[in-house]
């Protein structure tokens, strides 16, 4: 069984997943394709990048076309038009569907009536759907993952200076272990915590398993020197008898 390891101890963003997927081998230009296909003009590529003395991947999104307020039928529409399978297609609706669900709650609002402000833009469906196409190309079977971050501070957003976790971001870490952090900005968005709920199949301390290869993930705000960027760590399984 293959299994992936997210360790976000440093946090995690939707583009900090891609990047470190890249990493492990997952070319993100046949999402950006997809996506072109069905009518968004996008060139996604994970340059290398070098943070606080350590290499990693960083996603690069390039799209200059400016783009509408979308709605949950909208970003059906463009998942629908996708040319990947169909279980990374559905996937990334169902992940859509919980984000609509949270943002309505949040707001007071049907979920019809939610405008994907940050979340409608570009840079999310390439992070959601890229998520996805990611784990279908590693062959994935499991997930599990670290505890989350706690962190503190407070964020500018349509709505507003929220404080952190954004509301949004904090329904979707309910139910899910966490643990303090000393950071005073944001680590975890609320597309990283969408990832998280929507593919971790269990929180564990350490994976179990023969590692087979890892990657890092840097995001695009500046850490300071503590950041270490989103790790992922590939295994195979072990049954604990000894290899030859």
């Amino acid at each position: 069984m293959t299994m992936l390891y997210i360790d976000c101890g440093f946090g995690i963003a939707g583009d900090m997943f891609l990047a470190a997927a890249a990493g492990l081998g997952v070319d993100p230009a046949p999402v950006a394709e997809a996506l072109r296909g069905a009518g968004i003009d996008v060139r996604v590529s994970a340059p290398v990048s070098r943070v606080n003395g350590f290499a990693g991947r960083r996603l690069a999104i390039d799209c200059e076309a400016s783009q509408p307020l979308r709605h949950l039928p909208d970003i059906a529409g463009v998942i629908r038009r996708l040319r990947l399978n169909a279980e990374v297609r559905e996937c990334a609706q169902r992940a859509f569907v919980r984000l609509a669900e949270v943002e309505a709650g949040v707001h007071g609002v049907p979920v019809d009536h939610v405008h994907f402000h940050e979340v409608g833009a570009v840079d999310t469906l390439v992070d959601v759907v890229g998520a996805f196409y990611a784990l279908a190309e590693l062959g994935v079977e499991r997930t599990v993952c670290s505890p989350l971050p706690w962190f503190n501070g407070r964020v500018e957003c349509a709505h507003g200076v929220l404080p952190l976790p954004a509301p949004a971001t904090l329904e979707l870490m309910r139910g899910k272990p966490v643990q303090p952090t000393d950071f005073g900005q944001e680590i975890v968005t609320p597309t990283g915590a969408l990832i998280i709920d929507q593919v971790v199949d269990g929180f564990v301390a350490g994976p179990r398993g023969v590692v087979r290869s890892t990657a890092t993930g840097f995001g695009t705000h500046d850490l300071g020197p503590d950041n270490r960027g989103l790790r992922l760590v590939l295994l195979d399984d072990w049954t604990g008898e000894e290899r030859s």
